[in-house]
């Protein structure tokens, strides 16, 4: 099999599946899994089409991101700093559900990959997630997905600061407990993939287009009051046509 097919096979059941259109996404045939389409085998159009914005692997803060002592009403403690290859987020919640969130000023972005590495260090399996944002306005309007150590994943939409559920929280095994996880986000239009650790976990069309574009960034999101989270983010890759 070469890259001029544009054919590879499914992870899942092994049928083969054939590449129709440019694009990141895949979906079998046979059995419906959505994967995503290893770059060596994409069509040509589209690995050119898809151009990296920023790699950022934290060994300094060239971004400009959230940095310092930013402790407030919805957090007791909440410290950002970047050093050896990690953005470190130490918080303790103040209140129930309690986000914090910091994005990448500059890039405005429509149709976008997005690909982090995190893992959480402290913190109770349930009393707290991590994420990331995509198609960010300002604090109050945008999109999060995020996962917890629970292996369960979410997807958010706050529109004028009301939150509201576009995927309910959804186990998956492909989260990895005390480990490394890697969350992906490929936009195309109004169609998401959300990708954990190499697999589409789920892939929909936005309803509500009131975001065309937008910036991405993190989040951690803590749920009881009092209880500490410490998250590592290893490295941002953020790739746009």
């Amino acid at each position: 099999m070469t890259a001029t097919t544009h054919t590879f096979h499914c992870p899942t059941c092994g049928a083969p599946i054939l590449l129709k259109r440019s694009s990141p996404l895949a979906r079998c045939s046979y059995c419906r899994t959505s994967v995503v389409v290893p770059e060596a085998l994409q069509p040509q159009s589209a690995v050119d089409a898809w151009s990296t914005l920023v790699f950022d692997g934290f060994m300094a803060n060239e971004h400009d991101w959230l940095v310092g002592d930013q402790a407030g009403e919805r957090f007791t403690a909440l410290t950002r700093r970047i050093a050896d290859g990690r953005y470190r987020w130490e918080a303790q919640a103040q209140i129930a559900c309690s986000i914090a969130p910091a994005w990448l000023q500059g890039y405005p972005v429509a149709d976008f990959h997005l690909r982090v590495n995190g893992k959480l260090i402290h913190g109770r399996r349930a009393g707290c997630s991590w994420g990331v944002l995509f198609r960010v306005q300002d604090n109050q309007n945008g999109y999060c997905f995020r996962i917890g150590d629970t292996q369960f994943f979410a997807l958010s939409v706050v529109r004028d600061g009301h939150w509201s559920q576009v995927i309910n929280w959804t186990r998956s095994d492909r989260i990895k407990p005390q480990g490394v996880n890697q969350l992906e986000v490929i936009m195309q239009d109004t169609h998401v993939g959300l990708v954990i650790n190499g697999q589409i976990v789920s892939e929909l069309d936005l309803e509500d287009d009131r975001f065309p574009n937008g910036l991405v960034g993190l989040a951690i999101e803590g749920y009881t009051p009092g209880d500490s989270i410490t998250v590592d983010f290893l490295d941002l890759l953020l790739r746009a046509p």
